[in-house]
């Protein structure tokens, strides 16, 4: 009978553990700079959840080493709960083909939650680029074999590797310009100093809308909502489809009971028409789904980054 007393007081915390979660405040790291979709989307998440929760949740922006050094520190973090990764793919599922120390292991070190949201990439040139979509880039590109330059956010990154799938797929020789980041980049792309850069989806409208940039093509299997009248690469490029996606991930061993909260809670927002209103504004698109859905994307995405990254030659570093 004490026996049975015993294992019984040790199941009762461990039944109840997310009872009253969270009942303090929860910290939840982007790894990248304030402004970009990573930051903009987790503050907006972070918000409605503390309204739902009624507790203080907060962001911190830990950047470094492409997002890796925040992905570990929630990677290290106690798993209660109180420290999530609001990750942009990249960090998850790219970076372990480019670095060759990495500091975790995205599928033994992490718990996923819920993915939020995805968008495409935008191909954007200088308005004075001949090309005007990226059938005539291939042409162009296969007269003047090895010089036209492009910029990219940097190497081994999602924009590089996404005009990387472009010349693979597309049979042609560019020049990659890697840059400090999309702003430096496209700041020399306004300038006519190169005259090819990738940008996402909502930071691309704006320049595209303005006629400071063209669009070329989407990274999307199809077209955007948001800019309808650019081709999806696709139609030039059958198969090609490159979506970054941003969603809530936590330390391992996450308990099950709070990683279904958050889930549930997340998708009730995400479902919101007022949420997926703001993400069509912003040209992405709603996602939501289980963790488990989650967690077989981030294993597939691994295994095609992985492929892209070898048919690149991009020697991780």
């Amino acid at each position: 009978m004490k026996i049975l007393f015993f294992v019984m007081a040790l199941a009762i915390p461990l039944c109840s553990w997310s009872q009253g979660y969270p009942n303090r405040a929860v910290r939840v790291i982007v790894t990248f700079p304030p402004g970009g979709t990573p930051d903009i989307y987790g503050r907006i998440m972070a918000a409605e959840l503390q309204k739902a929760w009624g507790q203080p949740v907060v962001v911190e922006n830990r950047t470094g080493a492409g997002g890796t050094i925040g992905t570990d520190a929630v990677a290290k973090a106690a798993p209660d709960g109180y420290t999530l990764l609001f990750a942009a793919d990249a960090t998850v599922t790219l970076a372990p083909s480019v670095i060759a120390k990495m500091p975790y292991d995205p599928v033994r070190d992490l718990t996923p939650i819920v993915n939020v949201t995805s968008g495409a990439f935008v191909m954007m040139a200088h308005p004075s680029f001949p090309a005007n979509n990226v059938a005539e880039l291939i042409a162009l590109a296969k007269k003047q074999p090895g010089r036209i330059p492009y910029a990219s956010s940097g190497a081994g990154g999602q924009q590089h590797l996404a005009m990387e799938s472009v010349r693979s797929m597309g049979g042609i020789d560019l020049v990659h310009v890697p840059y400090k980041g999309f702003g430096q980049g496209v700041t020399d792309v306004l300038a006519n100093q190169v005259p090819l850069i990738f940008g996402g989806v909502n930071a691309s409208i704006g320049y595209v809308g303005g006629g400071k940039q063209k669009a070329l093509g989407v990274t999307s299997a199809k077209r955007v909502k948001a800019l309808p009248q650019v081709p999806a690469i696709a139609e030039t490029l059958p198969g090609f489809d490159i979506n970054a996606w941003y969603g809530f991930l936590g330390p391992a061993n996450l308990p099950r009971d709070i990683v279904l909260k958050i889930n549930a809670d997340s998708r009730a927002i995400i479902a919101r028409p007022d949420f997926q209103e703001r993400l069509a504004r912003d040209g992405i698109e709603p996602e939501g789904g289980t963790p488990e859905a989650f967690a077989a994307q981030i294993k597939a995405d691994l295994a095609r980054w992985a492929q892209v990254v070898k048919a690149a030659g991009i020697k991780a570093e």
